[in-house]
């Protein structure tokens, strides 16, 4: 009885690498997302779209699902990848101005670049910002935009299992690199590694968020 518990209470690494390929029709559902990211300058839309369905991704994984969503509601994705790719451009504001002011100092035909003085408190809140990215989703998945600066309920999730935060910070970053790799050799990552990565990441994202729940839900008074 136990067992099944301590299980339960770390992500699934090889789950979340791994589910793609027994969702049905996963290679037409990667396709769609391929679509997105080859017509992404259609001011942005695709782009909020698929961010829309990663969501969907993520939150279906937190509720127990374990393949990709099938490819309904558009409106409904539009609208959700809009307002998470506003809360984390709002979280990443910080980072951005503190790793500001910096400048570039040309002799001759030598330049060289100085950051500015706040630069290394950028990249620690950059730091910061990263590992708390999941539990910012987690928010996100359950109350929306405003639940996503619940800055209280976002250090308790994170806190919870410290290690399980850093682990899927770290495959989040693994599943992009992946990503980044598809699209060095010849463009093939639009087509494929690009769109997976998008599912990892949200399968990680969705399976925190499960696992941290009790984190804020035991936060009300019985």
């Amino acid at each position: 009885m136990s067992t099944p518990a301590a299980r339960s209470a770390q992500v699934d690494i090889g789950e979340a690498f791994g589910f793609v390929f027994r969702s049905r029709n996963w290679f037409g559902k990667l396709a769609v997302g391929a679509l997105c990211l080859l017509f992404f300058w259609l001011l942005l839309i695709p782009l909020f779209i698929l961010f829309g369905y990663s969501i969907e991704t993520a939150r279906t994984i937190s509720q127990g699902g374990r393949e990709l969503p099938p490819w309904t509601d558009i409106g409904q994705k539009l609208k959700e990848g809009f307002l998470l790719a506003v809360v984390l451009f709002i979280w990443g504001l910080p980072g951005s101005i503190l790793s500001s002011g910096g400048g570039v100092h040309c002799v001759g035909s030598s330049c060289s670049y100085t950051p500015g003085a706040l630069a290394p408190l950028g990249g620690l809140y950059s730091l910061l910002l990263g590992l708390l990215t999941a539990a910012i989703w987690s928010q996100f998945l359950q109350g929306g935009f405003t639940a996503a600066f619940d800055i209280p309920a976002i250090f308790r999730r994170a806190t919870m299992q410290p290690g399980m935060t850093v682990i899927v910070w770290l495959m989040a970053i693994v599943a992009g690199i992946i990503g980044l790799l598809g699209v060095i050799i010849i463009g093939v990552g639009l087509l494929f590694t690009l769109p997976y990565a998008f599912a990892v990441i949200a399968n990680l994202y969705g399976q925190f968020a499960e696992r941290t729940q009790t984190a804020v839900s035991t936060e009300a008074p019985a």
